[in-house]
């Protein structure tokens, strides 16, 4: 399936470049990247909800992949990561519901955890939160913590410094394009935080998340290194009017999944199956 390729306008008149998939009879679907992730990864996953009938809508967010090569894209060191919820999550949010019908989001690690600054989430029918965190050193194994104090407090504010992109072997996070240096200094200045981007030390407006009456579906793996259970748990907490349902590996695939797996195409008939049936009762349930 060949996808329509778009230019999303956010309320600050940055624009964002965007594929949509499928024709939107069952529902349309964001999909909301993790950190240093393009659009094109979430291809293949994109094309099965879409071949089950639904509008799916993809988007790199500003500063980053094809986004940043977009007319009056900011700067990489200019990008604010809070920007991604605030402004480039909610113009995916509000041209999903300019189609009609139920509305639903798939979030993938980062794309977890921005939703309650993006006031057209109040809309959603309903959210698959994959390899969901809110990432404090504590909650990690003993042998994880003393490298991720290294790439929170020095590697990334160091390396960031008088640059607009970070290659990301040099911190060993993405998939393989470059993420603009203002969002992953933000980003590690979030997880320096005790509680994350919710501390109030940030300044942002949480006041969207205690709002959310929603389903939520997490999706965590026992194998997934960056989103252990702890962080999860940590995130979800951050949802209290939600609906909280939570699913993992097991009686859906024996293969391992990571933090990325679940988009992987052989998850097709495990994973995105029991994703695409979940979509389908809360639109049953709707209806």
């Amino acid at each position: 399936m060949t996808p329509r390729t778009l230019s999303l306008r956010c309320a600050d008149g940055v624009a964002l470049s965007a594929r949509e998939y499928g024709d939107g009879k069952a529902g349309s679907v964001v999909i909301a990247a993790a950190l240093g992730v393009p659009q094109g990864f979430y291809a293949g996953f994109a094309t099965y909800l879409a071949e089950r009938g639904y509008r799916v809508l993809s988007y790199d967010n500003r500063g980053f992949a094809d986004s940043a090569t977009l007319d009056g894209a900011p700067r990489g060191r200019e990008v604010r990561l809070a920007d991604w919820g605030q402004q480039d999550l909610e113009a995916a949010l509000r041209h999903a519901g300019s189609t009609g019908g139920r509305r639903f989001l798939i979030g993938h690690s980062l794309g977890t955890q921005l939703l309650g600054l993006a006031p057209a989430a109040q809309q959603l029918d309903g959210a698959i939160l994959v390899a969901a965190t809110a990432p404090n050193r504590r909650d990690f194994p003993a042998a994880q913590r003393a490298p991720l104090w290294l790439l929170w407090n020095a590697l990334i504010p160091l390396l960031g410094r008088g640059r607009d992109r970070l290659p990301p072997q040099w911190i060993g996070l993405g998939a393989g394009t470059p993420m603009p240096t203002g969002a992953a200094r933000d980003w590690a200045r979030w997880c320096r935080s005790r509680d994350y981007l919710f501390d109030p030390a940030h300044g942002l407006d949480l006041s969207g998340y205690g709002r959310l009456r929603l389903p939520l579906r997490f999706w965590s793996f026992a194998d997934d290194t960056l989103a252990p259970a702890a962080a999860m748990e940590a995130l979800a907490r951050h949802y209290p009017g939600a609906t909280v349902e939570r699913s993992s590996a097991e009686g859906h695939t024996r293969e391992r999944v990571g933090h990325s797996g679940f988009f992987h195409r052989r998850q097709r008939d495990q994973l995105w199956s029991a994703a695409g049936d979940w979509l389908d009762q809360q639109g049953a349930r709707h209806a």
